[in-house]
């Protein structure tokens, strides 16, 4: 999904905030635990859809300025994360649990409702991955340009070809299919579909489209 309009910018801030925290709406008591004890990793996301929307509107009235504003901010937030994330490769949705080393290079393009676990790396190829990525700890991606949809990579494994059809565990090094599983939706818990059915609810609801 391209962010090119403000309202695609807010739906894409949403969803994040939905699939990492469980709202839309940042509850009061929240706001003050925030003003606090910042939510970084939240802050990070946003400032990522934020860069993503003004480099496609760099051209036009103020988008230079805030451009390089949030790319800043963006980068700040990076170093102190530690993550290196290209801002233009994540659909929305995207999950990070933890703080700790995430390298994603902004050649890359993935689908909607990744996850990313610590010291992941998914290095600067081009690829295209699919719906549903699961990222465990310490997993890789260093070869192969296409992953299809639900790709669960298990902690430590490392990807070095394609897998097509998705749906599939991928375990070791090199990663072979040790299972093949359940699509993508089936195989959320309660609490993940709750969320997931919000945000494609609200999808509808700010005429979305793809």
């Amino acid at each position: 999904m391209t962010i090119s309009d403000k309202n695609t910018l807010r739906f894409c801030i949403l969803a994040d905030r939905m699939m990492n925290r469980g709202y839309f709406k940042v509850p009061f008591k929240r706001r003050i635990i925030n003003f606090f004890n910042p939510d970084y990793i939240m802050l990070f996301l946003e400032a990522m859809r934020k860069v993503q929307y003004y480099t496609n509107r760099n051209n036009k009235v103020g988008g230079g300025i805030l451009l390089h504003y949030y790319k800043l901010k963006f980068f700040k937030l990076s170093r102190k994360l530690g993550f290196s994330v290209g801002y233009n490769v994540f659909d929305y949705g995207l999950v990070i649990p933890h703080y700790g080393t995430i390298v994603v290079g902004n050649t890359n393009r993935v689908g909607p409702y990744a996850v990313l676990h610590t010291s992941t790396c998914i290095t600067d190829k081009g690829r295209r991955i699919g719906k549903g990525l699961s990222l465990s700890t310490g997993a890789k991606i260093t070869g192969g340009e296409i992953l299809g949809d639900n790709v669960v990579v298990a902690a430590n494994s490392v990807v070095t070809k394609s897998f097509l059809d998705g749906n599939v565990l991928l375990v070791g090094m090199p990663a072979i299919v040790k299972k093949y599983i359940p699509d993508w939706y089936s195989s959320l818990d309660s609490e993940t579909k709750r969320r997931v059915d919000a945000i494609e609810k609200l999808k509808i609801e700010m005429r979305i489209y793809e």
